[in-house]
């Protein structure tokens, strides 16, 4: 078994540790050490029952494997860039009941939640997050740093440039391109290409936000 560390102490993390530790159920592999965080007002508490061991200086000597505990691209990128600088490795996560093609391709520290499914030849990049019950049909490629929220339905060849969220049941249609670093609201139905860095809302889905 591996020592593992999860990054981020909110409550997105209580959600991956349950992950983690319905893997190990299934198959043992990770020794779950507890949480690292930046906020220091965390540091010595307990969270989910595991302690908060510290910030990223706890890891100045230690190896242990590392999994994301946040939803914000964004972060995770920034603890991704934290994580190398340490000579860290990521631990990939999917739950036992996630139903995927043999063709579908998983990068480092993605985490896919309960109850998901992806068709044939869907490429998951690096750190990205797939929480629960979202579908993705054929076809699909999400950049590194994606977040899907809750109950998200993603149709075939659709392409997530790095860093795009989509919010909790928003529905994607064939083949849609959206932008890097793009934010699909809750709820959207995305019809046309979004481009980067914009926010888009509503059904059908709207650019409400320029990129800056």
């Amino acid at each position: 078994m591996q020592d593992l560390v999860i990054l981020g102490a909110g409550g997105g993390s209580g959600s991956v540790l349950w992950l983690l530790e319905t893997v190990n159920a299934e198959r043992p592999q990770w020794n779950i050490l507890g949480f690292v965080d930046e906020n220091p007002a965390l540091h010595g508490t307990l969270h989910s029952e595991l302690p908060v061991l510290g910030g990223f200086e706890w890891f100045d000597g230690r190896r242990p494997l590392v999994a994301h505990g946040v939803g914000s691209p964004a972060v995770r990128r920034r603890f991704a860039a934290k994580a190398r600088e340490r000579g860290l490795s990521f631990a990939t996560a999917i739950a036992p009941d996630v139903r995927h093609s043999r063709f579908v391709t998983f990068g480092e520290g993605v985490l896919v939640c309960a109850g998901n499914l992806l068709s044939a030849h869907n490429k998951v990049g690096n750190h990205c997050f797939i929480n629960m019950s979202c579908t993705m049909g054929h076809d699909g490629v999400m950049e590194d740093f994606c977040t899907l929220a809750p109950g998200v339905h993603v149709s075939g060849n659709c392409h997530f440039e790095e860093g795009v969220e989509i919010g909790a049941g928003a529905v994607i249609l064939p083949g849609r391109r959206i932008g890097k670093n793009a934010v699909i609201g809750a709820g959207a139905v995305v019809t046309t290409d979004i481009p980067a860095g914009c926010v888009a809302v509503g059904v059908p889905a709207k650019v409400i936000k320029p990129a800056a």
